[in-house]
């Protein structure tokens, strides 16, 4: 069994290099693609000198999804069998090479597109886990099914990146689960949990920008198939936006943004945002 392993780089402190050490042992070859607008060099000298590591420099911040998208295509043309796709603030659990691929070799892989990580649990139970939306940290693709679809959206930029392959995993009848006893650690956004009287739930509190890209490509992706992004879709509409308007800073700049990415979402306008 050959795995493979990308990861995607945005403007990294030399911390992450004990994230990507938690994994490295793991793959056969890792593919570090690096959105970076500043390069860390020091931390470059460091990944370069690793065996099985190719350093892919895009130029600046082409996107998380184009990132992905060499990262996947480069795994395809060298022939592995899985990718895994890590982002750089993200901590794969302690497990060994053989261990890991035992837990593989009991999953039949051409029933699936993506088996993932569980996310910051502690749940020991050996069980694998069918769901119809993961995220993209964390997941190991099936190389050979992941062929049969069209691949990473580079146009999406960020955001929905991942909710898009599950889709066209489903229009294959492709599964996607997850380990529930290896987890992940992983954050999303800058969280802060809050007690509402007596409701307890999570506010993320993206960068501003990052709103502009989720709801666009919501939208998007909702227009295109209304059934299988709906509860996404919706979520997004009647939970987050109330959290951002009561709880979240620069809510009217973060508003601002949406409105103008649901406006370009209709329009058909992806890519990056441009500020002019």
């Amino acid at each position: 069994m050959k795995i493979a392993a990308c990861v995607v780089l945005y403007n990294p402190d030399i911390k992450c290099l004990d994230n990507i050490n938690s994994y490295y042992s793991l793959v056969d070859c890792l593919y570090v693609l690096d959105n970076s607008d500043c390069y860390n060099s020091k931390l470059i000298e460091l990944l370069t000198e690793k065996k099985n590591v190719e350093y892919i420099n895009l130029g600046g911040n082409q996107g998380i999804a184009y990132a992905l998208k060499v990262g996947l295509q480069k795994s395809v043309e060298t022939q592995f069998d899985l990718c895994l796709t890590m982002d750089q603030d993200s901590i794969f659990p302690t497990i060994s090479r053989t261990d890991l691929e035992n837990k593989i070799l009991k999953v039949d892989l051409e029933q699936y597109g993506i088996i993932g990580l569980n996310i910051n649990s502690s749940d020991k139970e050996d069980e694998i886990v069918e769901v119809k939306y993961w995220l993209t940290s964390g997941n190991f693709i099936v190389l050979n099914n992941y062929k049969k679809i069209h691949g990473v959206r580079e146009e999406l930029f960020i955001d929905y990146v991942d909710f898009d392959l599950n889709q066209q995993f489903d229009q294959i009848n492709k599964k996607v689960a997850y380990w529930r006893d290896l987890s992940l650690i992983h954050q999303i956004g800058n969280p802060k949990k809050y007690n509402f009287f007596g409701v307890k739930f999570t506010v993320l509190n993206h960068a501003p920008i990052r709103y502009y890209y989720r709801f666009r490509n919501a939208r998007y992706l909702y227009l295109r198939n209304k059934k299988f992004f709906r509860k996404l879709y919706f979520h997004d509409l009647c939970i987050d936006i109330p959290k951002i308007i009561l709880f979240e800073k620069q809510k009217r700049l973060k508003l601002r943004l949406i409105k103008k990415g649901r406006k370009d979402a209709k329009k058909g306008i992806l890519g990056k945002y441009e500020t002019n």
